[in-house]
């Protein structure tokens, strides 16, 4: 091996060592089914924030990791007995895995019936 093959080759394998570990699939838990996705907070007067909630996942699709940290959210949401997760923001960036992934960042408020 050459010496220019050889810093290439450590060069790869000291990024993929600092590569994130992030789920990909992420299935909805029991109870998840229920909890509904909304764009805004639901009416303050019959519903009230129960937590924050928040995922990261990576996908090869952006639409796959979006529906992915989605149902990470609706697993939260639904450990704390709310009914709908309102979406706070959302973010996303190529992963530095040289696996082609796309990272996203997902975060929301969970809501119950008050």
């Amino acid at each position: 091996m050459e010496l220019q093959d050889f810093h290439f080759f450590a060069l790869v394998v000291s990024l993929t060592g600092c590569a994130e570990l992030l789920p990909e699939e992420i299935p909805l838990a029991p109870g998840a089914d229920q909890v509904e996705v909304i764009s805004d907070p639901p009416n303050s007067d019959v519903y009230e924030p129960v937590c924050g909630v928040s995922a990261r996942v990576a996908a090869l699709e952006v639409s796959e990791a979006v529906r992915q940290a989605r149902n990470e959210l609706r697993n939260q949401a639904a450990k704390k007995g709310a009914t709908f997760v309102s979406i706070d923001d959302v973010t996303s960036h190529a992963s530095w895995d040289m696996r082609g992934r796309t990272i996203v960042d997902m975060t929301g408020t969970a809501f119950r019936q008050k």
